[in-house]
């Protein structure tokens, strides 16, 4: 018993280690994160293409497990980013055709009225959806930068390795080329807190990248 409170207590002081200070409140609620734009959404969507250097960052809301308000100005330490991403997943880099962007996103959308994980947290894109319409015809309005999106174009689009090999129905995903697949990838946790690190919070405000009709 001594030696497992020993333990634990090393693991506590290892992972309450502060990585930055919000400088804006951060959502990951789970209501939120899989039906709407947040906060943490953005944080992370922003260091995955940031850190990558790709065109798009693309995260599923169901990855996000924090399920929490982190009023402006708190500490954000190791545990918070691990406790936000659970799973150990890795960053992988696509070379996906804007039709398949297309598709990934509409996958997205597609159950947004039952809550669910795929809903996609975005950077370096816009775009617009309807859940009145039927699930796959839902999205419109995508812009890739300035740029309206282009179906013929490849772009690269970071993201982790669960839904790049198709989970949470990205099956679109599954047809992009693999760039830099995930054995040469650095865990998504860990490229959160580089990032915080490096650059802060205050990028990932709200900010209109995701509107519903």
């Amino acid at each position: 018993m001594a030696l497992a409170t020993k333990f634990n207590s090393q693991l506590d002081e290892s992972l309450n280690i502060a990585v930055g200070k919000s400088m804006l409140m951060l959502d990951s609620k789970r209501a939120n994160v899989r039906t709407k734009e947040t906060t943490w959404g953005n944080l992370i969507a922003d260091a995955l293409r940031s850190e990558t250097g790709a065109d798009i960052g693309f995260a599923n809301g169901g990855g996000i497990r924090g399920d929490r308000t982190y009023d402006a100005g708190t500490t954000i330490t190791r545990k918070d980013v691990l406790t936000e991403l659970p799973f150990g997943n890795v960053t992988v880099i696509l070379g996906l055709t804007g039709a398949d962007l297309q598709a990934a996103l509409e996958n997205g959308v597609s159950r947004v009225e039952d809550v669910a994980g795929r809903f996609p947290q975005v950077s370096g894109l816009t775009f617009s959806f309807d859940r009145k319409m039927k699930a796959g015809s839902r999205v419109s309005n995508v812009m890739v930068g300035a740029q309206a999106l282009d179906v013929a174009k490849v772009y690269k689009v970071a993201t982790n390795d669960y839904i790049a090999g198709g989970g949470d129905g990205y099956k679109a995903l599954k047809k992009g080329k693999m760039l830099i697949d995930k054995s040469a990838e650095t865990h998504m946790a860990t490229m959160v807190m580089n990032y915080i690190s490096a650059k802060g919070t205050g990028s990932a405000k709200v900010s209109g990248r995701i509107t519903e009709k």
